[in-house]
């Protein structure tokens, strides 16, 4: 009877074998993917506190990366050198530069202000302009304030409280530069050696990462394939353009002698973004003020010039700097702008655009692989 016993005992746990040891390799599994989460969760917060020199220096990477292997193909000396050699010449080019275009930024947004808030204190500002010496602009804008139903003193108070906020606004953002210049100088050090470890390593980091990826190798090269047309589409074809066309407003409206050609400027290149009006946001009404205030060559030169050069660059020079096929619609580039700043800030110029060109990559791969269907031209 003991043997009948041990026997049916023997016999149940061969039935069930496996129970406990399903469960204990489930809690093991648990415990291990907490861990590791947990784990990584503690490493990437200590890359967060220098988000921001990391994301410029892979933005300044990817921009650059061509130019870079041509340097590297030019010099035969190894990465190394023309790994310094680039951040040399980015920092040269492009870092002092943008500081330089920022600090004449602000001061002119100053001297604006400045003006502004001393033409009202004086008397000295109106809104309509004089009757005798533009009678056309005098009457389009009295048309105008009486279509509007408003007057003069609502229309100046308004002007100055604008004025007066944005002024308020830099003094802010001035004062926070100044305050924290050396931490600015150090983020910029970071961005510099990152970046010349980005070219340097570039290739080999990207291959580990794409090693850790649940794809297949044909996924993953279709899905660099579709990020970098992308990609090439919203940077280097939008913003370059963008770039190009703020450059040339800010020399023509410094040709025309216009008070702060470098805001208005940068102004156009802003609403270049803008889907269907474009740089004619700043430059249609530059020419109106011009023609109505009796400034007949000026006018005609500045239409010219925005009609034939700066009107044409997206007509010639977009599908120049643009390389792939899949390109991104304007509406989604211009909110995908406004939504990068907002949330990181000027950062967000460029990274709101690689962003959505990440998911518009993402998008494509489920289209494909998914649903079955082969990837259509724009978006």
């Amino acid at each position: 009877m003991e043997r009948g016993v041990k026997n049916q005992q023997d016999g149940s746990r061969q039935a069930c074998p496996d129970l406990p040891e399903t469960a204990n390799q489930r809690l093991v599994g648990i415990i291990s993917a907490g861990l590791g989460g947990g784990i990584l969760l503690l490493g990437l917060s200590l890359f967060i506190p220098f988000f921001e020199p990391i994301a410029w220096a892979i933005v300044l990477a990817l921009f650059f990366y061509p130019f870079y292997n041509w340097l590297e193909r030019f010099l035969r000396r190894g990465r190394v050198i023309a790994s310094v050699l680039m951040c040399v010449l980015i920092v040269a080019f492009i870092v002092l530069p943008v500081f330089t275009l920022l600090g004449s930024l602000t001061s002119e947004v100053f001297r604006v202000y400045g003006q502004v808030q001393e033409s009202i204190q004086h008397g000295d500002f109106s809104v309509v302009p004089d009757k005798e010496k533009y009678p056309l602009l005098n009457k389009a804008v009295v048309g105008a304030m009486n279509a509007m139903k408003t007057h003069e003193e609502g229309i100046k108070g308004s002007i100055a409280d604008i004025s007066k906020k944005t002024g308020e606004f830099f003094i802010r953002q001035g004062t926070v530069v100044f305050a924290n210049i050396a931490n600015i100088i150090f983020k910029a050090a970071l961005m510099v050696v990152t970046l010349y470890y980005l070219f340097r390593d570039g290739e080999r980091m990207l291959q580990r990462f794409t090693e850790l990826l649940p794809l297949s190798t044909r996924e993953i090269d279709n899905f660099a394939r579709i990020t970098s047309e992308v990609l090439y589409a919203t940077l280097y074809g939008n913003l370059m353009t963008a770039f190009i066309q703020a450059g040339l407003g800010i020399l023509i409206l410094w040709s025309l002698d216009f008070s702060a050609p470098l805001l208005w400027g940068i102004v156009m290149g802003l609403s270049a973004f803008i889907p269907i009006v474009g740089t004619a946001l700043v430059w249609v009404p530059a020419t109106l003020y011009l023609f109505m205030a009796g400034y007949y060559l000026k006018g005609a030169i500045l239409l010219a010039f925005s009609i034939i050069v700066i009107s044409q660059v997206d007509y010639f020079l977009r599908p120049i700097l643009i390389s792939g096929k899949t390109q991104l619609h304007s509406l989604f580039l211009f909110f995908s702008i406004l939504g990068g700043i907002k949330v990181l800030g000027i950062i967000g110029l460029v990274l709101g655009p690689l962003i959505v060109a990440l998911c518009v990559a993402v998008l494509e791969l489920y289209k494909i692989h998914f649903l079955g269907r082969m990837p259509e031209t724009g978006i």
